[in-house]
């Protein structure tokens, strides 16, 4: 199991189960997945068959509900059945991956056959931290099946939100140059958002306002727009890295940008605005009243449309030298003098998303400077290990911050799901587990979550095991 609830009492009963199972369910369970879900996690002998309750429960058989007593959910398992009991949709699902989570197999009295076993006792659970959220690049070397995978494992795991970046992969109707020309249609992308918002996912979009402005990573040099046509030049800084922000021209393109991603994206909380690694700023005060402006300015026309943005926090920070030497802090800001007028001069409204992957003991000290200064931050881990994982969790527990992001960018297919674990809300120790035990079980719940029907490139999280990673 992955999950370690906050408060469980076990007893001597047992559920067993195979073949179809009925259950009575709330209608937000009512969906093509939760059955895939129930039919994978169950090692596909069982299937389920669905009634409809008013209440926020998922049943089956007589087993009565237990009061949450100010728990997100409740889970009652007994020789009958069980009874899921959550007061919102969202704590549901949370309750509803929990009991996945405890399905195992054992062997039926009469024979070989697998059936699945559900051990007794009564649960009462909340998420130790709130906001989970989880970042996911969609490059142009990304399958669709991966990134429904993705969705289907962040799930799982019981994250909140997906923060979605297509890195010219996605077709605009604003700009052709936006996309190469395999990039996906959004008919495609549109039914693998909504079997993650079936599951409980908030899809947060995501596209860069400032660095980042080619769609594609610097060590390449490739650049979507400008390989395609070169003549769209002033849209860009002279090296074309950089939004050319001044121009109204560009404020329109990524207003439009803005409004087709949240169209595709449904409705939801946040918009990601990047703003990270503006490579050749020259902070002079009219470049840093020019950029707090423009932040100000798209950070008001995304709360005006009911979203908080979210910004990367690397350029507004300078690395102070009282710092714990051990954690190498990525600062961007050249002057303590730039990094106060900076946080002087930008709305309080902006979510700062701090990462730091190479700060390896806690506390990580930078969100201290966006919480003095009266921001809320997220701590972003990367895949650096475990002793960063739990320099990330441990400072955004104590700190109490909004909550953490968990970036991705290209390591996937190193094994980088394995760390996604970290930040499951019932990963209370993360020495419990280790890279190397983490691999087992983060490929066994990728079996379940979406098996790969026996195809080799798609079974795991890579599709070679010799030679170079595929992106």
């Amino acid at each position: 199991m992955i999950f370690h609830p906050q408060r469980l009492t076990a007893t001597n009963e047992r559920f067993v189960f195979s073949g179809p199972v009925h259950a009575s369910a709330h209608p937000c369970l009512h969906t093509e997945i939760l059955k895939e879900f129930w039919h994978n996690f169950s090692l596909q002998c069982s299937s389920l068959l669905l009634s409809e309750s008013d209440d926020y429960l998922f049943a089956v058989g007589n087993t009565p509900r237990i009061p949450t007593d100010g728990a997100a959910y409740s889970i009652h398992i007994d020789a009958h059945g069980f009874c899921v009991y959550a007061h919102n949709e969202k704590d549901l699902l949370l309750g509803v991956m929990t009991l996945l989570d405890r399905f195992h197999p054992t062997e039926a009295e009469a024979g070989e056959a697998t059936v699945i076993a559900l051990e007794g006792c009564r649960i009462q659970d909340s998420p130790r931290i709130p906001t989970r959220m989880v970042h996911f690049c969609v490059f142009p070397e990304t399958e669709l099946w991966e990134l429904q995978r993705f969705l289907r494992f962040c799930a799982a795991l019981k994250y909140t939100h997906v923060v979605l970046e297509f890195w010219g992969m996605l077709r605009y109707d604003c700009l052709r140059e936006l996309s190469w020309a395999h990039a996906f249609s959004k008919e495609q992308i549109k039914p693998i958002l909504q079997e993650a918002k079936d599951l409980g996912l908030e899809i947060v979009p995501m596209f860069n306002h400032w660095g980042h402005a080619s769609a594609g990573r610097l060590i390449h040099g490739k650049h979507v727009v400008l390989d395609q046509n070169p003549g769209l030049q002033p849209y860009f800084s002279e090296d074309g890295w950089c939004w050319d922000v001044r121009k109204p021209k560009v404020k329109q393109l990524l207003r439009r940008i803005r409004e087709e991603l949240i169209d595709l994206c449904g409705e939801g909380s946040y918009f990601h605005i990047g703003c990270d690694e503006a490579f050749n700023f020259e902070f002079t005060r009219e470049n840093l009243d020019l950029i707090c402006g423009f932040i100000n300015e798209v950070s008001g026309e995304i709360r005006a449309q009911g979203r908080q943005g979210i910004a990367w926090g690397d350029m507004l920070l300078y690395h102070h030298p009282q710092w714990n030497p051990n954690n190498k802090y990525i600062c961007n800001a050249p002057s303590p003098e730039v990094e106060a007028y900076l946080l002087e001069h930008l709305s309080h409204d902006i979510l700062l998303a701090d990462w730091q992957y190479d700060a390896t003991e806690a506390p990580v000290e930078t969100v201290s400077v966006f919480q003095a200064a009266g921001f809320d931050c997220l701590l972003c881990p990367w895949d650096r290990g475990v002793p960063q994982l739990r320099a990330v969790i441990s400072t955004t527990q104590e700190q109490k911050l909004t909550g953490f992001l968990h970036t991705t960018w290209h390591t996937l297919s190193k094994g980088l799901y394995c760390t996604l674990l970290a930040g499951v809300g019932g990963f209370e120790s993360i020495e419990d587990y280790g890279m190397l035990p983490a691999r087992t079980r983060s490929a066994a719940l990728l079996r379940r979550v979406m098996p790969c029907g026996g195809d080799y490139e798609k079974a795991g999280w890579s599709r070679h095991q010799v030679g170079e990673i595929w992106y």
